[in-house]
């Protein structure tokens, strides 16, 4: 999938077309009736791309494009690699942003600094913009880069009050970290921040602290209780254990409850995962379409699945299912959002024009006569240019066909 850049006037980037305020993300519709989930893979640069998974239940995933990327890292990251991807409807309700840690892993986990922020019209062409947060905020003290050590896991949430998009995300400085009970081992200390995006979605303001648990936490995801007319804050309490406040920390994903998105926030002094697995990490929550039931899911990934929990007040969830990772879906930390049945089609007529592409493009030589190698030369460079400018749903199935067609 290529990137297509463009400008958008202020007004049709935050067009402010609510979408229904009994939801805890704004990417909830009448309409709407699948699953789309935005994951990357495993810790190899391979793995470290934006991958897409569809759902009709939103708890057993298919892949699209065979498990393949669906965005290139090596186009939108300082990095050349991502993680984490957060995945969301704007207000408006037609366009999309995605916002994930910009990091290669075999780099070394304190080796990352930034984040990027994309944004779509059809979930399929992205135009993006990696924020290095030494480059941009050096006048910042401890943000410089010898000392800061990550920035990870960015979301999004709409600030009703500041009238503005806020991205959360975990900060990690080496000035910060403090002893365990391992003499050996000090650990990295992760505050959670926040930033408002700008209008194009294309920078973001001075990062200001959000959320300091006492210890280490990492990968905080925020969404709304209508219920309780409160800001629920679910996040993981990071490294190995220590008391904090009387509570052993076990990598776990914990509770914190505020009145505004930006806090203050009340610590509950529990794990919500099912007892016996551990470690988890990035959360995720979202609502079941057709219904006041949310789902909790996390990456068990030393299991080897994902754990799906479910609940009706953001509160109390019971274990529904392990939904195991393997062939070609083997999600790490990603993010949910519920799609349209158009939008479902776009996405599937692009994974089969990708899939058909890719199927023609890796042909043997061998079995090729030498005019259908330039008949393929030529098949391959109309499907990329529609891969490439295209998000007509007729137009690409129409390509898919002339492929299929291809002997």
């Amino acid at each position: 999938m290529q990137l297509k850049k463009w400008l958008t006037t202020a007004a049709a980037s935050l067009a402010l077309a609510t979408a229904g305020s009994s939801q805890p993300r704004p990417d909830a519709s009448p309409s709407c009736n699948s699953y789309l989930f935005a994951f990357f893979s495993n810790n190899s640069p391979y793995g470290e791309q934006v991958r897409y998974a569809l759902s009709d239940d939103g708890l057993n995933y298919t892949s699209l494009n065979q498990g393949r990327p669906v965005v290139g890292s090596d186009t939108i990251a300082l990095k050349k690699s991502i993680r984490d991807p957060y995945i969301m409807r704007a207000r408006d309700g037609k366009t999309f942003y995605m916002v994930m840690t910009d990091m290669r892993s075999d780099e070394g986990w304190q080796s990352n600094d930034g984040l990027i922020l994309m944004k779509s019209t059809d979930l399929i062409h992205w135009q993006h913009t990696a924020i290095d947060f030494p480059e941009r905020f050096p006048h910042l003290a401890g943000f410089d880069r010898d000392n800061l050590h990550a920035v990870w896991a960015p979301q999004i949430i709409w600030d009703e009050e500041a009238g503005k998009y806020m991205i959360y995300y975990s900060i990690g400085r080496h000035d910060w970290e403090y002893p365990t009970e391992d003499p050996n081992f000090n650990q990295p200390y992760f505050k959670l921040f926040y930033s408002y995006a700008n209008e194009d979605f294309t920078d973001i303001t001075e990062p200001k602290l959000l959320f300091d648990f006492g210890t280490a936490a990492i990968d905080g995801d925020i969404v709304y209780n209508p219920k309780e007319k409160e800001y629920v804050l679910f996040f993981k309490d990071e490294g190995r254990p220590v008391w904090n406040k009387g509570f052993r920390t076990q990598q776990g994903v914990m509770r914190a409850t505020g009145r505004k998105p930006t806090g203050p926030y009340t610590v509950e002094w529990r794990h919500l995962q099912k007892e016996g697995q551990y470690p988890v990490e990035g959360s995720s929550v979202f609502p079941l379409i057709g219904s006041d039931e949310y789902i909790l899911m996390y990456d068990c990934y030393a299991q080897g699945f994902y754990q799906f929990c479910k609940s009706s007040n953001l509160k109390d969830f019971t274990f529904v299912q392990n939904t195991k990772t393997h062939g070609d879906f083997t999600p790490r930390h990603g993010s949910v959002m519920h799609i349209t049945a158009e939008e479902r089609a776009r996405l599937e007529a692009w994974s089969a024009l990708s899939i058909a592409t890719e199927n023609l493009r890796t042909r043997p030589v061998p079995t090729l006569t030498l005019k259908q190698l330039k008949q393929r030369s030529a098949l391959l460079a109309e499907a990329q240019s529609i891969l490439d400018t295209t998000s007509d749903t007729k137009a690409m199935a129409a390509m898919t066909r002339k492929l299929e067609k291809f002997n």
